[in-house]
């Protein structure tokens, strides 16, 4: 609303002179018709008096820049908000005497002479006109949006929360509330009276466990009002039940037991406690809780193959031997067609984590042989730990070459002696910078005659200290390889062990490591924040995403399909910057989803699952949570009330609308002579004189 507080007209000059100017303007106007020929009768003289003095004055005042000043005055008043809980549980929980009042409140204040905004909350906030358009229907109920809304508003004068005070989706927003300055005024709704409940609270459990080791599941159990009573608590894997116990509930609330699990069943559990009450409660939902275990193979699987025995090997084997985290398998060459054990069977290859290449080929190595087993290799992508050894013929390498990340030429079988120094220690594989000078110190080994030229992709870990040539390189360009272009590698284990130091065995396990990761994992990972969740609970998906070096790809194309009995959909992953994306899903259905993704051009693929258990968040709690709501209020110097005693409230509101309420006072400035209009009123009167003097005949 604006109003004209003042009009003030200001002048350049004395007063006086324009006073006297108008003085004797009016004194020449009657003097001049005075006397007229021909004689007019006294009524057209006023007239001419009256034209002539009139656009005389205006003449005469442009000469003092008359300023004409008015002052505005603008009211700003503010906006007073309610937020009306719009989630299942106010449904459940509330009477119908509470719905009413919540309606009764919204028509007051919708008739009342100051502004307010009305708004419904859970799983999202919505603006709304009528209280019809509430249904009490929600999954879930998320507080913290109410106040990034209020936060990018202005004026407001403060905001009205009826709600059961259940906050089952996001953050705790008391700080956040307490930051904006605004009062708080929250409504309680719902029943506060304690029913009688058992719930499974938490299971405790290690998320990675390996195959044939025994861990323990902890289960916390609550109750309520179920003192004394039994209760059988049931450990379900897969849908089947493998353990149970019966207990009897705490007079403290809280029950611990703990379940032995074992299994040699490797790949992910879906593990489920049930527990089954022996009397009467009002709240099931409750009652199971899932947890998800990835079984591990308890060692990593790796198979040597050599093409025959060498001092290489022996090293390699006894220490890979000697460590508990792997199972070893041999396939060993003593001629074209003897292996050690009689042990020649490709099928090791499939079932392997990783595959040492020791002295393979060798001259006994036959084409069709060396051929299937790399067609192994190829089909079923397993790591390559290739180790040259003192008997490899690197002549016969010819028929797989398109297969390794290397070339060669000058093919020579034989050896040169040499150290070997560090060229790349951003690789943990070779150590840390402390590690990596050990190698400088490491006796000398033999190398190759044969030049050999690592592909362009390939990261050079160690050198030939004379010549610079490359000795021990990773690729991932195709299979992933760690080739180790060097002979009689057994002397840095001697020294390793009569110094006590585990520079070598460090360099077999990090290499293992290293060919043992996904090399998709290592450059791409999506995850949701947990994995299991309830119907209507948010899913956010993470995502980071790399190049082949592992600088942030920021403007990927990325698609998450989710598969479900029940539906299928697709959603977009947003970019938020420096190569990590976000998006999220509420799920409607329980059961389990399963999700894949796909770059823009194809070259990435990944797939994972998340489980949604038949429990709606809104139906865990039977209660309203009142003391969050006191918290709330108190937080921000706002007040609580119950929706059975809200006397005095509109009150409260109505005050502090008031006292928000605020002004500006605008001036505005006129200058008279800047004015058109006042030329044209001039020549107008001007004209009107002359044309009645014409009228009239006079001179």
């Amino acid at each position: 609303m604006n109003l004209f507080e003042n009009i003030n007209i200001s002048i350049s000059g004395n007063p006086i002179f324009l006073f006297l100017g108008l003085l004797i303007i009016l004194v020449y106007s009657f003097y001049i018709y005075k006397k007229t020929l021909p004689k007019i009768n006294l009524f057209l003289k006023s007239i001419l008096i009256f034209l002539r003095t009139a656009s005389l004055f205006l003449i005469f005042i442009l000469l003092f820049d008359p300023v004409v000043t008015t002052t505005t005055k603008e009211i700003n008043e503010p906006v007073n908000l309610f937020f009306i809980d719009n989630s299942k549980s106010v449904r459940n929980i509330s009477s119908g005497n509470d719905i009413k009042k919540v309606r009764e409140i919204f028509n007051e204040f919708s008739n009342v002479d100051f502004n307010n905004e009305f708004y419904s909350f859970g799983n999202k906030v919505k603006n709304i006109n009528s209280f019809d358009s509430i249904f009490f229907n929600n999954s879930s109920t998320q507080f913290d949006d109410i106040f990034k809304l209020i936060k990018q508003m202005k004026n407001v004068s403060s905001a009205i929360i009826l709600s059961d005070g259940i906050n089952n989706q996001g953050s705790n927003p008391v700080n956040t509330a307490s930051e904006l300055g605004i009062p708080i005024f929250t409504i309680g709704l719902g029943d506060t009276t304690i029913d009688k409940d058992i719930e499974i609270q938490k299971i405790t459990t290690n998320e990675f466990i390996y195959t044939d080791r025994e861990t323990d599941i902890e289960v916390l159990i609550s109750n309520k009002n179920l003192s004394d009573q039994n209760s059988i608590i049931q450990l379900i894997e897969n849908g089947k039940i493998i353990a149970q116990q019966e207990i009897k509930l705490s007079e403290t609330g809280i029950n611990r037991i703990l379940f032995p699990f074992k299994t040699n069943i490797e790949g992910e559990h879906k593990i489920i406690v049930n527990s089954i009450l022996k009397g009467e409660e009002k709240n099931k939902n409750n009652n199971s809780k899932t947890v998800l275990i990835n079984v591990l193979a308890a060692k990593k699987k790796i198979t040597i193959l050599s093409g025959g025995p060498s001092s290489d090997l022996s090293i390699i084997t006894s220490t890979l031997s000697s460590l508990e985290d792997y199972e070893l398998h041999k396939i060993i060459q003593l001629s074209e067609n003897k292996f050690l054990n009689d042990n020649s069977d490709l099928k090791l290859i499939k079932s392997s984590d990783v595959i040492f290449l020791i002295g393979f080929p060798s001259k006994s190595t036959n084409l069709n042989f060396l051929k299937d087993v790399f067609n192994e290799i190829t089909n079923h992508n397993k790591p390559i730990f290739f180790v040259f050894s003192n008997n490899i013929d690197l002549t016969k390498l010819n028929s797989i070459k398109n297969f390794l990340p290397f070339n060669y030429s000058n093919i020579s079988n034989g050896f040169s002696e040499s150290q070997v120094s560090a060229q790349n220690v951003n690789y943990s594989i070779i150590g840390n910078e402390e590690e990596t000078e050990n190698w400088k110190n490491f006796p000398p080994i033999n190398f190759p005659k044969t030049k050999i030229i690592p592909s362009v992709e390939s990261q050079i870990l160690l050198v030939d200290q004379i010549s610079k040539q490359p000795v021990m390189f990773l690729n991932t360009s195709k299979n992933k390889f760690i080739v180790l272009t060097a002979a009689n590698i057994w002397k840095w284990q001697i020294q390793n062990f009569e110094k006590q130091n585990l520079t070598f065995d460090n360099l077999l396990i990090n290499s293992i490591k290293w060919l043992s990761l996904n090399a998709d994992r290592q450059k791409f990972s999506l995850k949701t924040q947990k994995k299991i969740f309830s119907i209507g609970e948010k899913v956010i998906f993470n995502a980071n995403y790399y190049d082949d070096t592992f600088e942030p790809i920021i403007d990927a194309n990325l698609e998450i399909e989710i598969q479900h009995e029940k539906s299928s959909q697709k959603i977009i992953l947003n970019p938020i910057g420096n190569g990590i994306y976000e998006t999220e899903l509420t799920p409607n259905f329980a059961g389990t989803y399963n999700y894949k993704i796909q770059s823009e051009n194809k070259n990435l693929n990944f797939s994972s699952t998340f489980f949604v258990e038949q429990i709606e968040l809104e139906s865990l709690e039977k209660k309203s949570d009142r003391n969050f709501l006191r918290e709330l209020s108190n937080s921000t110097n706002g007040k609580y009330f119950d929706i059975n005693s809200i006397n005095g409230f509109q009150d409260e509101i109505k005050t502090l609308f008031n006292n928000k309420i605020s002004y500006n006072f605008i001036d505005n400035e006129l200058r008279i002579s800047f004015l058109h209009l006042i030329l044209l009123m001039i020549v107008l009167l001007f004209s009107i004189e002359w044309i009645l003097r014409k009228a009239l005949r006079m001179l």
